[in-house]
């Protein structure tokens, strides 16, 4: 065989047709013959390879615990799970879930963010022998509980209170976070599974309007775990940053891959993903081996250090995995100028392919390409080029792709008539799976032996690596009562982005885009939502009849404030765009794209606000990004002004500021502006108007004040300028939270009646600087018991956040002191960053100088589920001491800046609009 695809490689050498040249069937350019396509199709399939065939993914990992159980499986920031923590923990989980009537050979939905949860979660419904669906809790209800129903989901678990869970009533719910699992043996379960079990269903997008759910067996996911593994030497000083969703299938192997050959998965949050400085960090303070993701995301990194122009090499990084979608073709030589020990290796194939069935190391970029290549097929799997008769198409010649081999699904879940039309039999491998699966993707053979990658067939595409099917886009709109008729269209921009179109024939007079965008939204996930809605009063057609979409891409698009796309176009148009498209990681900026979003976010602006100050030399205030958070809008206000001229200034900010209720004011924390509140402001009732209040001094053209009490007036002033007759409803973060009481004690001096106080994870245990020396000791001695019996059951179990955080301390007492003795501060730049540290060191001698007294109130006390601070009173904060009518704690998810932030903020928010809804 080896012989034959070398001899018939050098016969075709150099006479590659046009890949539209002549029927697929007939003899390929060089005079070749079916037989002899068919012989060299066999010799390029030549694959077969022996592998673990009669394992579980279980199999594996339990393999591996047991040979390392000391190694660490998981990190996320500075908490760890060693391999014997995470197995026996998935353990007992499982043990739960059969106590809980889990049968071997059911289907478990899974709803779990990107954590140690979502992990114990799938290993521990694999030992059950079930299988697992994963469901994201950021799909629309309406998703999650279609994809529960189709999969016959007898059970769905999830890792915290989401949105929704209430209502499934079709399945038994299960939160094991409100579990005590540690009363459940740790032991494995050794149930017996089979290798052809199925181990997981994916949704992905559906052409007939719905999503399919994709099923796969053990054995597929063990050969490719074992292809990866062995091929490039996977092992136990491997790290990979694990940055997807687990509904999308490259979490198959980042996960059950780098957890058989004793590596760590490293966890980053989708916020740290879009954040350059995030990455940069997570790459070279983990030491990362391992990258696997979309062409996007990579090339979003190379781009920012590209823009910092600030020297970055990171030598750990030996394998960089991009699949998903089309490869930029300088990319992989751009990787090597900061990653410089890293092989790039391109991968194809499909979820029904169990991930890749393809590959190609890129070495080299040979001048002819248009592409990169789409590479050969992995170790027992198989690809063919074929004509609509299935049958081999000559070398050159375009064609369909089918995948066979052991990697080919199962098939498509309870859809008998998908799984008959995609999922053929092998006439050629018929052994070895005997199935194929038709892609729907074209492409052909290469001289080089190498196949190339042609696009697609139908209209399925690929949006940010995710599988995308026009045809169920057009199915939720032509549903909506605004439409009359709709259809969908990818149109690929010049830089060879794609973005979605959708075209609207309206039922009314004028096509309502706001609430259009708001239906889609309520449906689709984020990346199925078009980025341009147009309007038509009828659709062209072509001779037959049908809708003509090639004329639909030559329409000249209109303009539409906050909905559609509009390039930049001015000098700062295009300069404030690139700046947003670099520090948000997106791959187009629109003028009337909205920063939020887009994923912006407190930290974010910050960066932002920094980059417009030095290379534009225009300022404006934070809060300004609610009122105008689109580049049109924000240029064309009048609050913009260059950076040398005082504007008008204010602390009380509208987040949301429309509604009937009475209205919520924030009072920021340590961080001083209010962004980081936008999030609980998209999730509470569209009634309740929320404002924030920031603090004085971040505009740069005033001093800062450091009396509480002047600092509480001041923001009082603003709010009765805004609302002169109430009633209020306070709330402060952290540091805010003293703020918030003091202005209420000072709105009740006033007559002002308060409706509620509430206090975001604020510690009442207050300075000790204004009592007597020998209180002062008295207190410290006092606390130093519990202190330090918390700090040694922190550093037994979670020992690296414990760490850090006293580290932090000691770091910051050292900093202070210095300062003190030698009078020189770290900097004297006029910066927004040294702005916060003035506001700060002013904030800090406000508090310290503060006596809050108990005051007749009750105070609803919003508490971090997680702690990584020692505090005397870990229920209440301290609040019951003050509070004189006594404390009502919400415990939200997260720690003390994560509870602000997705997807803890939307329980946040629900628990606080109960709170003020039942209050006054």
């Amino acid at each position: 065989m080896k012989l034959a695809s070398t001899q018939i490689q050098s016969e075709i050498s150099g006479s590659l047709n046009d890949q539209n040249s002549s029927p697929a069937h007939n003899s390929g350019p060089s005079g070749m013959l079916p037989e002899d396509e068919v012989v060299f199709m066999k010799s390029f399939n030549d694959t077969t390879t022996n592998y673990s065939s009669q394992k579980t993914i279980t199999h594996l990992f339990e393999e591996q615990a047991l040979r390392t159980p000391e190694n660490i499986a998981l990190i996320r920031h500075e908490r760890t799970f060693t391999y014997a923590q995470l197995n026996e923990q998935a353990n007992r989980l499982a043990r739960y879930l059969v106590d809980q009537g889990v049968e071997a050979g059911s289907n478990v939905g899974l709803l779990a963010s990107r954590d140690f949860g979502m992990i114990i979660g799938m290993y521990a419904i694999l030992k059950t022998g079930s299988a697992y669906i994963p469901i994201d809790p950021d799909y629309p209800l309406d998703r999650q509980k279609y994809i529960l129903n189709q999969s016959s989901a007898s059970h769905i678990i999830s890792d915290a209170d989401y949105p929704g869970l209430d209502t499934m009533a079709e399945v038994k719910v299960i939160k094991f976070n409100k579990v005590d699992l540690e009363k459940f043996d740790s032991g494995n379960l050794n149930i017996p599974v089979e290798s052809h079990q199925l181990a997981y269903t994916i949704y992905t997008s559906g052409s007939t309007g719905v999503p399919k759910g994709v099923m796969i067996e053990h054995h597929s996911a063990v050969n490719l775990i074992e292809w990866v593994n062995n091929t490039f030497n996977i092992g136990s000083n491997d790290r990979v940053l694990f940055i997807t969703s687990m509904c999308f299938d490259l979490s198959v192997y980042d996960i059950f891959g780098l957890l058989s050959a004793g590596g760590a998965v490293v966890i980053a949050s989708q916020e740290e993903v879009v954040d350059i400085n995030s990455l940069k960090e997570f790459l070279t303070k983990y030491r990362i081996t391992f990258w696997d993701s979309v062409p996007t995301t990579m090339n979003y990194l190379v781009k920012e250090l590209k823009a910092t122009k600030e020297p970055f090499v990171q030598d750990s990084l030996r394998l960089v995995f991009l699949s998903g979608d089309w490869i930029p073709i300088q990319l992989p030589m751009e990787i090597k100028n900061y990653f410089p020990n890293a092989k790039v290796i391109s991968l194809g194939g499909a979820t029904e392919g169990t991930v890749w069935s393809n590959f190609f190391e890129v070495e080299r970029l040979d001048p002819s390409w248009k592409s990169i290549p789409y590479g050969r097929p992995i170790a027992n799997n198989f690809f063919y080029v074929l004509d609509e008769h299935l049958k081999p198409v000559s070398v050159g010649v375009m064609g369909d792709l089918f995948i066979g081999g052991v990697g080919v699904a199962r098939g498509y879940a309870n859809d008998a008539i998908k799984t008959h039309h995609s999922f053929l039999p092998d006439p050629f491998n018929p052994h070895a799976g005997g199935r194929m699966y038709r892609t729907g993707d074209l492409g052909r053979m290469m001289p080089d032996g190498n196949l190339e990658f042609l696009g697609r067939k139908d209209s399925q595409i690929k949006i940010r690596g995710f599988r995308v099917e026009l045809g169920e886009i057009e199915n939720v709109l032509n549903k909506s009562d605004l439409v009359n008729q709709a259809v969908v269209i990818a149109r690929t921009e010049t830089d060879g982005n794609k973005n979605l179109i959708a075209f609207i024939v309206p039922n009314a007079e004028k096509l309502d885009r706001k609430s259009i965008l708001a239906y889609l939204k309520s449906k689709l996930p984020e990346y199925m939502i078009p980025a341009l809605i147009e309007e038509l009063q009828q659709f062209p057609l072509t001779a037959n009849g049908k809708i003509d979409k090639q004329a639909l891409l030559k329409l000249e698009l209109t303009d539409h404030i906050g909905a559609g796309y509009k390039a930049p176009e001015t000098e700062l148009q295009l300069k404030l765009a690139g700046i947003w498209k670099e520090i948000l990681g997106v791959e187009r900026v629109g003028i009337n794209d909205n920063f939020f979003e887009l994923g912006g976010h407190s930290l974010i602006a910050v960066r932002m606000i920094t980059r417009l100050e030095a290379e534009i030399g225009i300022q404006f205030p934070l809060s300004i990004l609610f009122k105008y958070p689109t580049i049109s809008s924000l240029l064309s206000s009048n609050e913009i002004t260059p950076a040398n001229v005082k504007a008008e200034w204010k602390s009380l900010v509208p987040i949301k500021d429309t509604g009937h209720k009475i209205p919520l004011y924030i009072i920021h924390g340590s961080g001083l502006n209010v962004l980081n509140f936008s999030t609980i402001a998209t999730f509470v009732d569209p009634e309740q108007p929320v404002f924030g209040l920031q603090a004085k001094g971040l505009s740069g053209m005033e001093e800062p004040l450091d009396d509480m009490i002047e600092i509480a007036r001041s923001y009082i002033v603003e709010i009765l300028e805004h609302n002169p007759t109430g009633p209020y409803a306070l709330a402060g973060y952290s540091f805010g939270g003293y703020v918030a009481v003091e202005m209420r004690n000072q709105l009740a001096a006033m007559g002002k009646k308060v409706n509620m106080l509430a206090i975001f994870d604020t510690n009442a245990v207050q300075s000790d600087h204004y009592r007597k020396w020998h209180q002062n000791l008295w207190n410290k001695l006092k606390n130093q018991g519990p202190k330090f019996k918390w700090i040694l059951e922190s550093l037994y179990s979670r020992p690296l956040p414990t760490i850090k955080y006293q580290s932090f301390l000691l770091s910051r007492a050292v900093k202070t002191a210095v300062t003190k003795i030698t009078g020189i501060k770290t900097s004297e730049s006029d910066t927004f960053y040294t702005r916060i540290d003035k506001i700060t060191e002013k904030h800090l001698h406000a508090f310290q100088k503060y006596n809050m007294i108990p005051f007749e109130d009750k105070v609803h006390l919003f508490r971090a589920k997680e702690r990584i601070y020692f505090v005397n009173d870990f229920h209440y904060l301290g609040w019951r001491h003050y509070a004189l009518k006594g404390v009502k704690v919400y415990e939200v998810p997260g720690d003390h800046k994560t509870m602000l932030l997705h997807p803890n903020a939307k329980e946040f928010a629900r628990a606080l609009q109960t709170a003020l809804d039942n209050c006054g």
